[in-house]
């Protein structure tokens, strides 16, 4: 299952709910990070080996093409709807989907919108991102 960090917008019921379905969960609030800024964020993760789950659609790209500019590699960045921040079950529901294509280690350096197409099942053969 995959490691998830959840960034400072995030809440402590999206982070047990994902614990419940076997995810490896850190909130920035639990390693002091509730106040960082986008980069901070990337840096944790990534020296942790922690993908980023963020709902900072409009600052988190820039924060990436900056961090990557210098250089840097991330462990991947999973970008959610601000619409979704409490439907916490669809959440869930879509990472779960996620989670049968994609580990740890193929999320490295890249970036992925959480949107309706991780709603339905991978089925073997198929891609869904």
């Amino acid at each position: 299952m995959l490691r998830i960090y959840l960034d400072a917008n995030t809440s402590e019921a999206l982070a047990d709910a994902l614990r419940r379905e076997g995810f490896e969960v850190v909130r920035a609030q639990e390693v002091g990070l509730q106040d960082a800024e986008d980069i901070t964020h990337l840096s944790w993760s990534s020296e942790h080996g922690y993908v980023l789950f963020t709902f900072d659609a409009k600052t988190m790209p820039k924060a990436i093409d900056e961090w990557q500019a210098m250089g840097n590699e991330h462990s991947g960045v999973i970008i959610c709807e601000q619409m979704l921040k409490d439907a916490v079950s669809v959440i869930v529901r879509r990472l779960k989907n996620m989670a049968k294509v994609h580990t740890n280690k193929t999320l490295k350096n890249v970036t992925l919108h959480l949107g309706v197409v991780w709603d339905k099942p991978i089925q073997e053969g198929e891609g869904n991102g």
